[in-house]
């Protein structure tokens, strides 16, 4: 606080020392004056004008150009710099008068001539002040609209992120529920096992709470959690393989961005084969952005069908999370499927 105070000092000195100057140079050319005698005269009379015109800044913020009072803000600057220049002219030629009293032989003050180019100096003084406010004022709603449409942007990403993510929780409710239907009359006892894993990882999830973002190391535990719930259904046919580097695990990415990739792995790969695959899932860290693969085996002629929800939600939480740094790329084959991520690696603050 103390050294704004004394940069404002210093500017304000500066700038007063410069209108003083400028005083000087037209009063000595008008009324030929010795140097000393116009620096001794002006240089005050600038230090008082320059706090005069401070006043302009206060008749432009209660008159504000930008809410379509330009007549009303122009008219109001005018007469305010003609009350503020006649008083500064007044006080001008009484300190003339003092000046002149005490022998420095300035003349006579209230001649001819004298208050008319005091009044002037002091109008183009005030209205070059009320010019440099008004832009400093532009430059700061100008500042200001510009936060107000970032954090509008920001907290418009957070509740797309919120709505998105809220889609992901049902979808796979619903496809683990089909899952345990499915066992209950063949197998109450896994089916009880996958009642209770689901129930782990629903408490889990839950406590992400409103986290926009965490470390893709948490992300891979979710996706890892969810497999052994769908491994109880599958038994063997189902193998996980999860290879991940070091230098990925503190990435930061959505909640559950992965979980739908995951599942379309198993449900629309490893069950349409009869001896079931491996859901293979790897991250890799190239150059400052970071690549998540998750592959798995898949029969083309027994392909299920869908409704694309998974992939559309993924690439839509990848644009409003990291815009148009992230993609989603898909790779079918005949007998492989392959869903690369790759995004910008970027760490949780």
């Amino acid at each position: 606080m103390a050294v704004a105070a004394r940069r404002w000092l210093w500017l304000w000195l500066a700038v007063g020392t410069l209108a003083g100057a400028a005083v000087a140079l037209v009063v000595r050319a008008a009324f030929e004056f010795g140097w000393s005698a116009a620096i001794l005269f002006a240089l005050p009379l600038g230090l008082l004008g320059n706090s005069a015109s401070l006043s302009a800044w206060y008749v432009l913020k209660s008159t504000p150009v930008e809410r379509g009072g330009s007549p009303r803000a122009v008219i109001t600057v005018v007469v305010s710099a003609l009350v503020v220049s006649a008083l500064w002219a007044s006080l001008g030629q009484l300190w003339w008068r003092a000046l002149a009293a005490s022998g420095f032989g300035l003349g006579d003050p209230y001649r001819p001539g004298v208050f008319a180019l005091l009044l002037s100096l002091g109008m183009a003084g005030y209205l070059l002040a009320a010019a440099a406010y008004q832009v400093g004022l532009t430059m700061e709603a100008t500042s200001t609209a510009s936060r107000r449409a970032l954090e509008a942007d920001v907290a418009q990403r957070d509740a797309e992120l919120r709505a998105l993510r809220s889609q992901i929780d049902p979808h796979f409710l619903f496809n683990s529920l089909n899952s345990i239907a499915g066992l209950i009359s063949a197998d109450p006892g896994r089916a009880r096992e996958m009642c209770q894993l689901l129930g782990e990882f629903l408490r889990e999830s839950l406590k992400l709470g409103p986290n926009v973002r965490i470390a893709l190391a948490r992300e891979v535990a979710f996706v890892e959690q969810y497999l052994r719930i769908e491994q109880v259904r599958f038994g063997a046919r189902l193998s996980v393989e999860i290879e991940m580097v070091p230098e990925t695990a503190d990435a930061s990415v959505p909640p559950l961005l992965l979980q739908p990739l995951v599942e379309n792995a198993v449900r629309h790969g490893v069950a349409t084969r009869i001896d079931g695959g491996t859901v293979a899932i790897v991250t890799r860290r190239v150059g400052d952005r970071v690549v998540v693969t998750v592959s798995n085996p898949r029969d083309e002629d027994a392909r299920r069908g869908g409704t694309g929800l998974g992939l559309a939600n993924v690439r839509r939480r990848l644009e409003a999370t990291f815009g148009d740094r992230a993609s989603l790329a898909v790779e079918p084959g005949p007998e492989s499927y392959r869903a690369a991520v790759s995004f910008p690696y970027e760490v949780l603050p």
